[in-house]
């Protein structure tokens, strides 16, 4: 969904090379369009729209003027903005890079969109007392950079109300692994992850490591977070080839 704003096509095209490249491919009405940092990443994203707003768009359907949205490691908002743009009631992105939400809040801004806020903050600094309780959750580009993903569920589960959309790299091992367990004749087995070392880019100030758990492995801690049931999302052959191998996913997790 392109962004409406009342303001000239070069103001717009401006500022957003001012605060470009961009990762995500924002366009306005006007023609003003973001230059993107990496135009190989564009069917990941058009991918990612493609898996989830469909979804979304069945399961709300007309009422999305009572829907409130929390987007976790939001970047530049861009999927913010498009619940903002279906007339959200309240959407709010977090993102801990002072310069991914002022990105966020341009577009905000230019679109008018008074039912959107952007904020610097850290997951894990979170409460529903302080931060409230939203229908959708959006978990996008971020479990697989974690050092506890079991602890990011966890905590996204609480600030959940309806569903969480869940999305990104798992690991390739679809078998099972197995530890001893208690006495010596006792094997315990379960699905895999893999842990990798932390990419300074995408992770909090401080993280050694990332665990990136397999799918099964995934589906499993989103269930032991609290969500009573996954759906994932089915690939079709337009999407980006990581999801055509399960490389990447997209599910939905249901309160």
């Amino acid at each position: 969904m392109k962004v409406q704003t009342n303001l000239r096509v070069e103001e717009v095209a401006a500022k957003l090379r001012q605060l470009g490249p961009w990762f995500y491919p924002f366009e306005f009405q006007n023609g003003a369009k973001a230059e993107l940092l990496d135009q190989s990443a564009l069917v990941i994203h058009e991918s990612r729209a493609a898996g989830i707003f469909p979804i979304l768009d069945h399961h709300f359907q007309n009422r999305w003027s009572n829907v409130s949205c929390l987007d976790i490691a939001c970047h530049e908002g861009w999927f913010s903005l498009q619940i903002a743009q279906r007339g959200a009631r309240l959407v709010k992105g977090i993102d801990v890079r002072p310069e991914r939400i002022e990105r966020a809040n341009f577009i905000r801004d230019a679109g008018g969109f008074t039912n959107a806020t952007f904020l610097v903050r850290d997951l894990f600094d979170m409460t529903p007392a302080h931060d409230g309780v939203f229908d959708i959750t959006f978990f996008l580009g971020i479990f697989y950079h974690l050092e506890d993903p079991v602890r990011g569920f966890r905590l996204v589960r609480r600030l959940t109300k309806q569903v969480c959309v869940v999305e990104g790299q798992v690991a390739r091992h679809n078998g099972r692994v197995t530890t001893a367990w208690g006495r010596r004749d006792e094997l315990r087995a379960g699905p895999a992850c893999v842990v990798i070392d932390a990419d300074p880019n995408h992770t909090s100030p401080g993280s050694a490591v990332c665990v990136v758990p397999s799918l099964e492995a995934l589906q499993k801690i989103v269930r032991a977070a609290g969500f009573t049931r996954t759906e994932l999302v089915q690939p079709d052959a337009s999407m980006h080839e990581q999801f055509l191998a399960f490389d990447r996913v997209m599910l939905f997790a249901f309160v």
